[in-house]
């Protein structure tokens, strides 16, 4: 690819460099561009830091923004205080010489964005801003669990969703012929109906849950500093969607499976994957014999056991452990319960490493 730029514009229309500026994507061949272009590098640190001013200042998730629209008017601002590179200038020198200039178009840049989005705070979404963002093209009901009991709630494609007390949630009469779509105030269970052509979007304060068919958990009241999504069966994917226009959100978030959770903070914008707190055998598992009893078996066989009941993957040395064998039996105890009783039987201990299991032992004499 030959890049012939020379003003900002040029590199903030550019998403692989943006996706380079925000998560360090295609390093090398930047790297490359700027030893091969030395005077542009005043420009580039000017795109890379407009590019996480905007970012950290305006980052959000609603579902219908016109992106474009708003990308334009920021266009015509920087079009009216254009930064120019006529000569090679050192990069150490570059903040002495245009500091106020900079900081003017960062301030200018922030306030119209600030104005378009009204007023949206920087570091949050509300329920209130998701329903007004699709509210006057696309009519919605709303439901509210003002009692204390879960309240049911049953769509047009079969879908259901049980929400708990003090949430709310919004969806249109019909869906739309190439997706589904609700948003949540609160905790809900989603139970989603499969449909291949039309994948379900559940928007929660800042974040999106994706799915075709499954069912999960959510959890995304607005006073509370995190959100969480919890899969029961199926797989998720979730994701931030970030204001800067990068090809595809979807491709920097995570994809969950049974058992597994993502951890949303909203102070700190980080996005984890960790095991439930209490995982729950797979359905295919609850339909087995409910107790299953090991008699002088080795430790490995009880651990892939373990593993085909819960979906969750248990790491460790085959051949350390090949010469310990246990007696137990696999019942209704939990995950852990079962861990714990293998470990101090064994000697070992385990850890929770990105939604898996880590154990590690000494083996046995």
């Amino acid at each position: 690819m030959q890049y012939h730029y020379n003003q900002l514009l040029d590199f903030l229309n550019d998403d692989s460099f943006i996706r380079w500026a925000l998560f360090g994507e295609n390093e090398s061949f930047w790297q490359s561009f700027l030893e091969q272009n030395a005077y542009q590098q005043v420009t580039v640190a000017q795109a890379r830091q407009l590019i996480h001013k905007i970012s950290a200042a305006e980052q959000t998730d609603l579902p219908t923004l016109d992106q474009q629209a708003v990308w334009s008017r920021i266009q015509v601002a920087i079009e009216d205080t254009p930064v120019e590179v006529t000569e090679p200038i050192v990069v150490q020198t570059w903040w002495h010489r245009s500091t106020w200039r900079w900081a003017a178009s960062i301030a200018l840049l922030i306030g119209i964005s600030w104005f378009v989005w009204r007023n949206y705070d920087s570091h949050s979404v509300t329920y209130g801003d998701l329903v007004a963002s699709v509210d006057d093209q696309q009519a919605l009901i709303e439901r509210v669990n003002n009692g204390e009991k879960p309240l049911r709630i049953s769509l047009e494609d079969g879908s259901a969703i049980t929400l708990t007390k003090h949430s709310k949630i919004s969806y249109p009469n019909h869906f739309t012929k190439d997706r589904r779509r609700v948003l949540l105030s609160g905790e809900a269970f989603f139970e989603i109906a499969k449909d291949p052509g039309r994948p379900f979007y559940v928007y929660a304060n800042e974040l999106v849950t994706k799915v075709l068919g499954t069912s999960f958990w959510v959890r995304a009241f607005e006073q509370d500093k995190q959100v969480l999504v919890n899969v029961r069966t199926g797989r998720v994917s979730v994701y931030k969607q970030p204001w800067v226009n990068v090809a595809d959100p979807e491709t920097t978030g995570l994809v969950l499976e049974p058992n597994q959770q993502a951890v949303f903070s909203r102070q700190t914008e980080n996005l984890t994957r960790r095991l439930v707190e209490q995982p729950l055998p797979l359905p295919t598992a609850e339909k087995a014999e409910s107790v299953v009893r090991f008699d002088e078996v080795p430790v490995p066989t009880v651990l892939k056991a373990i593993e085909k009941r819960y979906g969750v993957d248990i790491i460790y040395n085959e051949d350390v452990l090949a010469n310990c064998v246990i007696t137990t039996k696999m019942g209704d105890e939990s995950l852990y319960d079962k861990l714990d009783l293998i470990c101090k039987v064994i000697g070992a201990t385990y850890k929770e490493v990105d939604a898996q299991i880590v154990l590690e032992s000494k083996g046995c004499q």
